[in-house]
C-alpha cells in the first residue's frame, strides 16, 4: 500500500499547482462603477503631482553631487 502513496504524492502535486496556476490567472473582477470613477479620480490627481519641485535653487548654489565613485 505503500506505493499507492509515493503515485499519490506526485499527482496530488500536480493537482494543486494547476488549482493555483489557474486560481492566479482568473481575470480580474470588474469594479463598481463607484470604484471605477474613484481609481479614474486617483489616476488624475497622480498625473498633476509633478515628479520633481517646481522650486529652482538660488543661482550660484552650489550643486550636491553624487559620491564620488573610484574606478
Amino acid at each position: 500500500m505503500a506505493w499507492a502513496v509515493w503515485l499519490a504524492a506526485p499527482v496530488a502535486a500536480t493537482v494543486l499547482a494547476a488549482l493555483w496556476a489557474w486560481w492566479r490567472a482568473r481575470p480580474a473582477r470588474t469594479p463598481s462603477a463607484k470604484a471605477a470613477m474613484q481609481a479614474h479620480r486617483d489616476y488624475l490627481d497622480a498625473l498633476v503631482v509633478p515628479a520633481r519641485g517646481t522650486a529652482r535653487a538660488a543661482t550660484g548654489t552650489p550643486r550636491v553631487e553624487s559620491a564620488d565613485t573610484a574606478h
